[in-house]
């Protein structure tokens, strides 16, 4: 890598981190990008800048060195990180072992000390990004010969519309784990990409896909990936952990880094959780749609077809499989797939030359179609569609109005779907919203614990605030107990203590340090003015 990597160094004294930065040499490969006193400005330096090494001491005030690296390997989990410390403890190197921090180095430094981990550091980031992002290694792994008889089989799985005990069992004497368990599927889809070919850029991002998967499914059963039409199909098997929660980790780190190493965006669509392998190519069709409410609705870039698909539709039954086409067609369509759908339908009715048998079976199908849909987002089909709706189209003596009325009555459909759909998506956001300041005085009120309250992701919540809100999460809780705070001080005479812990803050420091930054004066100076 030509470019320096960025470093961030955090200790709460002053002289050390001035000393530290002068001891690093101009040619050693790291650029120091910022320095911080405490952990608490440390996390949200690395939001803002995000570093390649966070350099730390372990003992500071507000948060710690070691809880910050449980909240970077948590959040940021393609930052390093390494301490400093002073005491010579044997549980600080073990909890840094935990958390997979590089390094520990001991106060005081020399010079030698930090030549010497910087030179280390370099070879393993060095290491690091070649492995992940070489394209021509990838390309010798890429020409294994089993691994390509194992995706052909796979590829022909997904477009056949049942898969047979003999496929799987093939697949199984190439050594996979096919038995019955919990499986989940996933669909990326590269949005945007420096690179003009295509095939360049998914190759890359296959590339990456399998360092990933490595080491965050290292325990699983199975877990397989291959290029599929679409972009790169995966699957995994759970093996101890649960497996939304690994797969939610694994998409966030690697749509993370895909867009900050390779200036890449990428789209992921989850399936549903199955349990039989015969099931895989019912979870890809789920993968495609669930990739293309994202498109549709700008649900975000990490798509759950459990979280967008409305649970409670109720569909009619149809046997004829061209229906069921139409049907989504007319559900997860844009406009103009919609009418392109409606013209390849009316060619095959001109095409009868107005059989009339033929004409009366597809306006049935027809009226079923839009039945179903209207249906499926429970809406009421008097005010969109009329309460004759198979009498109103029958009653049309040519094809072209049939048409013309049918492709009108979808799109106003489709328009009501879409309303619908981001009507939920506000009443979400209000819940979490609503949850946030019914428990703001609840020290432990964490971003885990609204998702968990609202049986949702961390990345589709986290999502919702920075697109409707441009608010982080944990910003929108400090908002909240810093409004609070400074009502206290103006409408009471409570102690400070006694407000901070009200406020959610078990230390009355931090509590002094956190509104100070908010409202640019401490909270005695605060109430001073409305205390005279």
């Amino acid at each position: 890598m030509q470019e320096n990597y960025k470093l961030l160094l955090v200790d709460d004294e002053d002289e050390v981190r001035g000393r530290i930065s002068s001891l690093i040499d101009k040619h050693s490969g790291f650029e120091v990008i910022g320095k911080a006193g405490n952990g608490h400005d440390a996390y949200e330096l690395v939001e803002e800048l995000r570093p390649d090494v966070v350099l730390t001491d372990i003992k500071m005030p507000f948060i710690d060195g070691i809880e910050l690296a449980r909240l970077l390997k948590r959040d940021f989990p393609t930052v390093k990180v390494a301490f400093i410390s002073g005491y010579d403890e044997f549980k600080y190197a073990q909890e840094a072992i935990a958390l997979n921090v590089i390094s520990y180095l001991m106060k005081p430094l020399t010079s030698e000390d930090i030549n010497h981990f910087l030179r280390d550091l370099k070879v393993l980031l060095d290491e690091e990004y070649h492995r992940k992002f070489n394209i021509e290694a990838a390309m010798r792994h890429y020409h294994d010969s089993l691994p390509l008889i194992i995706n052909h089989s796979i590829n022909s799985m997904l477009i056949s519309s049942e898969i047979s005990q003999e496929q799987i069992a093939r697949l199984s004497l190439y050594g996979m784990n096919l038995q019955p368990g919990k499986f989940v599927a996933c669909l990326l889809e590269v949005e945007s990409s420096e690179d003009s070919e295509e095939l360049i850029a998914l190759e890359k991002l296959r590339v990456l896909l399998e360092e990933l998967m490595s080491s965050s499914f290292e325990q699983y059963p199975l877990k397989h990936h291959l290029i599929v039409q679409n972009g790169i199909f995966l699957f995994v098997k759970e093996h101890i952990t649960p497996i939304l929660r690994d797969i939610d980790a694994f998409l966030y780190e690697l749509l993370q880094t895909a867009e900050q190493y390779m200036n890449m965006r990428i789209r992921a669509g989850i399936s549903a959780v199955f349990h039989q392998f015969e099931h895989l190519s019912e979870a890809y069709k789920e993968t495609k749609k669930a990739i293309r409410y994202g498109k549709f609705l700008n649900t975000g870039r990490i798509v759950y077809i459990s979280e967008v698909e409305n649970k409670e539709t109720k569909r009619i039954i149809l046997d004829v499989e061209d229906i069921k086409e139409i049907e989504n067609t007319a559900k997860f369509g844009t406009i103009e797939e919609i009418k392109a759908m409606l013209r390849s339908r009316k060619k095959l009715i001109e095409e009868q030359n107005g059989v009339i048998v033929a004409h009366d079976l597809f306006v049935v199908s027809l009226a079923n179609i839009i039945l179903n849909f209207a249906q499926s987002i429970n809406s009421d089909t008097e005010d969109l569609v009329g309460s004759r709706l198979l009498e109103t189209m029958m009653s049309f003596t040519d094809v072209d109005h049939l048409f013309e009325w049918t492709e009108e009555t979808l799109l106003r459909l489709r328009k009501r779907y879409i309303e619908t759909s981001l009507s939920r998506t506000d009443e979400m956001l209000e819940k979490a919203m609503r949850y946030v300041q019914e428990h703001y005085t609840d020290a432990d009120l964490s971003l885990n614990q609204v998702c968990d309250y609202l049986d949702i992701s961390i990345s589709y919540l986290s999502m919702l605030m920075k697109r409707e809100k441009n608010l982080s999460f944990n910003k929108y809780i400090v908002q909240v107990r810093m409004e609070k705070a400074k009502e206290y001080l103006r409408t009471t005479n409570l102690k400070i203590i006694d407000i901070s812990l009200l406020c959610g803050y078990n230390e009355v420091y931090y509590f002094s340090h956190s509104f100070k930054k908010y409202t640019g004066e401490s909270p005695k100076q605060y109430r001073e003015v409305f205390h005279v």
